[in-house]
C-alpha cells in the first residue's frame, strides 16, 4: 500500500526520503497507539448509518485510516519539534562563545590580569608566547593607526590556553583574543558584532585562526582596529 501511496504522491515520497528521521520515545509511541485505538473504538460504538457490508467495510477502512493519520501526525509533530530543538541548540553555540569572551574580558580588567608581558615592542611580546601556547600570534604595533601595542598575556578560552594581545585606544584598552577553532565550531565568513553592558565585541576568522576584539570603545573604533590589524599597518 505504501508503494501505491508513493506513486500517487511523489512529493510525499521525496520528503520521506530526504527528511531526517528520529525515533520517537516509547512513551510517545504508546500514547499515540492508545489515542488511535480510542478513536477507532469510538467510531465503532457510533450508530451505523449504512448497515450493508460494503459500507461497514468502507467505514472500517476509514476509521483505520483516520487512526493511522492521527498517530502519524503525532509522530511527525514530535520529529519537527526535535529538529527545531536541535537547530536552536546549534544557534545558541556562538552566543555562548561570545558570552565566555565577554566574561574573560571583564575578568582581565577586574582582577588586574590585563598584561603578563608589558611592552610596546612586538619583538619582545611575540617571543614571550613561545612554549606557552601552540599559536604564534601575529603581533603588530599599530600606533600609526591610533592603536598602540601595550603588551600581551596568556588567557584561558574554550578549554585551551589562548594568546591575548592588548592594545590601547586613547584612555581605553582593546583585548584581542586569538584561538584555533575546534572542529565544527562557528567560523563566520564576515565579521560579527555583539554588545553587552557597554562593552563591544568584533569577531572574525582568518585562515585557521579566529579573532575577537573586545573593548568599551565605540564599535566604529573596533572596525577600524580590525582593518588596521588585518592590513598589517
Amino acid at each position: 500500500m505504501s508503494d501505491q501511496m508513493n506513486d500517487r504522491d511523489p512529493l510525499a515520497a521525496l520528503l520521506r526520503e530526504s527528511l531526517p528521521r528520529h525515533e520517537a520515545p516509547r512513551a510517545l509511541r504508546d500514547w499515540a497507539v492508545e489515542r488511535a485505538r480510542a478513536v477507532a473504538d469510538a467510531a465503532d460504538a457510533a450508530p451505523a448509518i449504512a448497515p450493508d457490508a460494503r459500507s461497514s467495510r468502507a467505514g472500517g477502512r476509514s476509521r483505520t485510516a483516520y487512526a493511522a493519520s492521527l498517530a502519524a501526525a503525532l509522530l511527525i509533530g514530535w520529529m519537527g519539534a526535535t529538529t527545531a530543538a536541535r537547530i536552536r541548540v546549534a544557534h545558541r553555540a556562538p552566543d555562548a562563545e561570545v558570552a565566555e569572551l565577554f566574561d574573560t574580558h571583564l575578568r582581565s580588567l577586574q582582577l588586574d590580569h590585563l598584561i603578563d608581558v608589558q611592552s610596546t615592542d612586538r619583538h619582545t611580546v611575540k617571543p614571550w608566547f613561545a612554549g606557552k601556547t601552540d599559536i604564534s600570534p601575529r603581533v603588530l604595533d599599530l600606533v600609526s593607526s591610533g592603536f598602540p601595542l601595550l603588551g600581551g598575556r596568556l588567557d584561558y578560552f574554550g578549554g585551551h590556553p589562548a594568546p591575548v594581545l592588548v592594545y590601547g585606544r586613547r584612555q581605553h584598552v582593546i583585548n584581542l583574543f586569538i584561538w584555533r577553532p575546534a572542529s565544527g565550531e562557528d567560523r563566520p565568513a564576515s565579521p560579527r558584532t555583539a554588545s553587552r553592558d557597554g562593552y563591544h565585541a568584533l569577531r572574525w576568522s582568518d585562515g585557521d585562526l579566529a579573532y575577537c576584539a573586545l573593548s568599551d570603545v565605540d564599535p566604529a573604533d573596533l572596525v577600524q582596529f580590525r582593518e588596521a590589524y588585518t592590513a598589517g599597518r
